[in-house]
């Protein structure tokens, strides 16, 4: 055995080092690359700009090179060659030399001089004044005067030089300007590759820079490095498609609000904003992460975060038709969730206290087992109810609700169905109802085979007094006699469909208390008093899970049964924790797709099985429902990242919310068209006729572009139209205008007067506490109209937020408005001025030419003629009108309203016998006394009684 001093180890020395070696080139490698991805990225980056300008280089140098190009660009330099050889000429070159010298002398040996004197002697007088401020005395006076005439008279010879001066240089400018403005034009050919070298020079001269880019959100502790790979995010123009180079989807909306060096991009998309080691781990998709990335449209469920619920958002279109829907199928009714429900004066579904007198027992039992079959569009869900639990639900509701017996179905003439059939089509039900089944839902329910469903006697009374049935429904009182009810309900109940539904009143299962009781079980199961109102079960609290903070609900808090696997591969996941956000998102899909499919394989007491029904809803809301559920997250953000809602903004989202609410939409049109043009115009009007080619199209705004004023027609082709803007309401006209075409045999523009007005602009028309005393308790202004203005006994709450709205939206005052026009100092300033002036226009309103009484309403003095003649009353005019719209509306009417039967009466010259003056006077006249109307005009003359019986 050899001697420790003998041994070699050498070789475990040169094993040791290898190992070394390696790891320390591992470690280098992995610190400088593998962990790095970012520079990576950033260098390719930095090629694919390069790339993209040689690209655009290419591209511009191959359009340059077109023939058409080509001859365009030799023709502009053969003009050049000709205004640099008249230029260069002997005669033109010595005059162009001398006049740059005179110039030049001008320049240094006179103008120059005179400036700097002027200069001087401005600030010796600044100084003698601040002396003369000082220590008043007549020699600083003195001075001061001095030096003011010399600065003046340095201002004169200074004005005389410069204009000599521009002469020449005027001279020198026009003996270039063939040169200079060829030249220029050479540069549109050239430019774009000219711009395209230069930045090509550019991008190779300097190595990219690879770096970290951080953004440190220091409210919510938080480091944001996405921008590190995603270099081009925010670049206007994109260098490629393809990520992390691609620029962001609709940069403008989305990067335009919220710039990434304030807002970062983790606020939106989430993931791990720190991680910079691998794309997986900066997207958070990595097991366990809490908050993995939002791509794509899911990023909008982050608009929760910071916007009111109620704010429409461009760029939050699906989250906006998510929170739509959640609202339209009643989710709060079940589920307690914040921002949702608030309204305590609306409801989700009807009252059913009255159940038994309202609708036909053996409809509701077929109802109750599947709502669907008998109107597809129903928004009541199916709750997969067998034979024997909707007997007993049924049995329930009718034993706790006001019920008798119809006895047999009533017949009705085919008179009374038309006579009904007109009412129906001609007041206004069409606004909100259908009767055809393909329509669906159109606001109200669909109407269509309702004569399978209700009771005659109660389609009356309902008719007649609906909040007497239901107090919080939307459906307003049409302001309907008895017989006109009747009619209507007559027509109702002739909407049927095939076979019907058998009257089960006389059932023993319908009145057995048993077969009630276990329907009392189910309905406090299925929580049916969540949307309904139900007798014996008020107060009940809801049945379902909380979901204000369902978005951030642990993933194993998810009941996936025993389809995990199947529902997670769905997406592309073997488990639930390699991407807690997206199996989040499966569960939500599965359960809205169908809602009890988590308990198949598995054994469960009826009691303990999964409730919730099935909507029926499509792949498109599923996914909508989806994004609105991720956003109901816990916690918030610090107040400096919350979108504050000015007043304004949350004074129109309010109106907007009650609008919405009673559909004033579905009458009254509340925008006009609006038509975007390629030439970058937009014209502002109504579309008046629609050819193959093009439109004819009415000016409702002055339009310059065009040359064109309000009320004026014109041409517009479709190649002409970039982009279109229908206006929004009004949705019952058509029909209107329909009927009076095809039966009164009216001209479409002749009918339009039988429509609900427009109220586009109506903030600058009506003066606000006049419409809040209007939209609580309506009065007929237009006796001719068929449609009905229905009493829809808002609360105080909703009548000043919708008369509010109107304000707001035309930037008009309120709530309080001084009315000057209507106090007494103001008319007798006008009277101290022409003491005669009411009187005075008291005539011009009675003369033959203009004759107001003709045609308008007056308190009690209506208008000869047939009613569809008349105009609006104008005793309302003082409370009701603002002044300076009525002044506008008389200069002009088709400037306020084209297409109105109002014609224009003041014109330059006319009516100077009665009222001397201006159109602007005379207008302005008749306003003040429509602002002071005397009692005599408003009251029909009486007739003595012995004069009547002569005549």
């Amino acid at each position: 055995m050899k001697k420790e001093e003998e041994k070699s180890y050498a070789g475990l020395y040169l094993f040791l080092s290898i190992i070394l070696t390696l790891t320390i080139a591992w470690a280098v490698w992995n610190e400088v690359v593998t962990k790095r991805p970012w520079k990576s990225y950033q260098s390719r980056f930095h090629e694919l700009e390069k790339d993209k300008v040689r690209g655009d280089y290419g591209e511009a140098m191959e359009e340059f090179s077109q023939p058409e190009v080509q001859e365009k660009y030799r023709e502009i330099q053969e003009k050049l060659a000709v205004a640099w050889g008249r230029f260069n000429t002997p005669e033109v070159q010595q005059k162009y030399r001398k006049t740059f010298r005179e110039l030049r002398v001008l320049d240094k040996e006179k103008l120059s001089p005179l400036k700097f004197e002027a200069m001087v002697t401005r600030n010796k007088m600044m100084e003698e004044e601040y002396r003369y401020g000082v220590h008043r005395s007549d020699e600083s006076e003195g001075k001061i005067k001095a030096l003011e005439e010399r600065g003046k008279e340095l201002a004169a010879s200074i004005g005389q030089i410069e204009k000599k001066r521009a002469e020449l240089q005027a001279y020198l400018d026009e003996s270039r300007r063939g040169i200079n403005m060829y030249a220029d034009e050479l540069k549109t050919f050239t430019g774009d590759m000219n711009r395209y070298q230069e930045a090509m020079a550019i991008l190779k001269s300097k190595r990219p820079s690879l770096q970290i880019h951080q953004v440190h959100l220091e409210d919510i502790n938080e480091a944001d490095r996405c921008m590190s790979c995603h270099v081009g995010i925010n670049r206007k123009e994109g260098v490629s498609e393809e990520q992390p180079y691609a620029g962001h989807s609709r940069r403008n909306v989305y990067l335009g609000n919220h710039p990434p060096e304030k807002f970062g991009c983790v606020l939106c998309h989430e993931g791990q904003g720190r991680a910079t080691i691998s794309p997986e781990k900066a997207h958070g998709e990595v097991e366990y992460w809490l908050t993995p990335l939002h791509r794509g449209n899911v990023a909008q469920s982050s608009c929760v975060k910071c916007h009111n619920k109620g704010e429409k958002l461009v760029g939050g279109e699906d989250i906006a038709k998510g929170i739509e829907l959640f609202e339209g199928l009643g989710c709060f009714g079940c589920h307690e969730a914040k921002g949702f429900g608030e309204d305590r004066n609306s409801m989700i579904g009807p009252d059913l206290t009255e159940i038994g007198s309202k609708v036909n027992s053996g409809w509701l039992l077929e109802w109750l087992k599947n709502p669907k079959h008998f109107r597809p569009s129903t928004r009541m869900p199916d709750f997969r109810l067998e034979e024997e639990d909707a007997m007993a639900i049924t049995s329930y509701l009718w034993q706790n609700s006001e019920s008798f017996d119809p006895g047999e179905p009533e017949e009705f003439d085919d008179e009374t169905i038309d006579e009904g059939a007109y009412l129906f089509e001609s007041i206004g039900c069409l606004a909100c109802h259908s009767e055809i089944e393909e329509d669906g839902r159109v606001h109200g329910p669909n109407l269509s085979r309702i004569g399978d469903k209700a009771n005659y006697e109660y389609l009356v009374s309902w008719l007649l007094v609906p909040k007497s049935h239901q107090p919080k429904t939307r459906m307003p009182d049409m302001k309907l006699d008895e017989e006109d009810a009747q009619y209507i309900a007559s027509y109702l109940m002739s909407l049927k469909g095939e076979g019907g539904y058998e009257n089960l009143s006389g059932s023993d299962w319908l009145n057995d208390k048993e077969t009630a009781e276990k329907g009392e079980e189910l309905i406090g199961r299925y929580g049916c008093f969540g949307c309904h109102k139900i007798m014996g079960m008020e107060g009940m609290g809801k049945i379902g899970v909380e979901l204000s903070e369902v978005g951030s609900k642990h993933i194993h808090l998810f009941d996936f049964g025993l389809l995990e696997k199947e529902v997670l591969g769905r997406v592309g996941l073997n488990n639930a924790h390699e991407n807690i956000s997206e199996a989040r998102r499966a569960w939500f899909a599965a359960k809205l797709s169908d809602p009890r499919q988590f308990d198949k394989g598995r054994y469960k007491r009826p009691k303990d099985k999964l409730k919730m029904p099935d909507f029926g809803l499509s792949a498109e809301e599923i996914e909508t429902l989806s994004i609105l559920l991720t956003g109901m997250k816990e916690g918030g953000l610090p107040e400096g990242y919350i979108a504050k809602l000015s007043d304004e903004k949350s004074y129109l989202m309010e109106g907007e919310r009650v609008i919405d609410k009673y559909n004033c939409m579905g009458c009254h049109q509340f925008t006009i068209d609006t038509l975007y043009l390629k030439s970058g115009l937009e014209v502002k009007g109504m579309v008046k006729l629609e050819e193959e080619d093009g439109l004819y199209f009415q000016l409702w705004v002055d339009n310059e572009g065009l040359g064109k004023k309000a009320g004026d027609t014109v041409q517009i082709m479709d190649e002409e139209i970039e982009r279109r803007v229908s206006s929004q309401g009004g949705d019952i006209s058509s029909f209107i205008i329909d009927y009076h075409v095809e039966v009164e045999g009216s001209f479409p523009e002749e009918a339009k007067v039988f429509t609900p007005p427009v109220l586009y602009e109506e903030g600058k028309k009506v003066q606000g506490a006049w419409l809040f005393d209007f939209l609580k308790e309506p009065k007929t202004l237009r006796p001719w109209l068929d449609v009905r203005m229905p009493l829809f006994k808002m609360t105080e709450n909703e009548a000043t937020v919708l008369s509010r709205y109107f304000a707001v939206l035309e930037k008009e005052e309120y709530p309080y408005e001084f009315i000057v026009e209507t106090k007494e100092s103001y008319l007798n300033e006008k009277r101290k001025e022409n003491p005669e002036y009411l009187a005075m226009a008291q005539h011009l309103f009675e003369h033959k030419d203009v004759n107001c009484a003709s045609c308008h309403v007056r308190g009690d003095i209506t208008p000869e003629g047939d009613p569809s003649d008349w105009a609006p009353d104008l005793s309302v005019s003082r409370n009701r009108l603002k002044p300076d719209w009525i002044v506008d509306w008389l200069l002009d009417p088709q400037i306020k309203q084209p297409g109105t039967k109002m014609p224009k009466f003041f014109r330059e010259g006319e009516f100077q016998d009665i009222f001397p003056g201006t159109p602007e006077e005379q207008a302005v006249a008749l306003k003040d006394l429509l602002m002071n109307l005397p009692e005599e005009m408003l009251k029909q003359e009486e007739v003595d009684s012995a004069d009547s019986l002569v005549e």
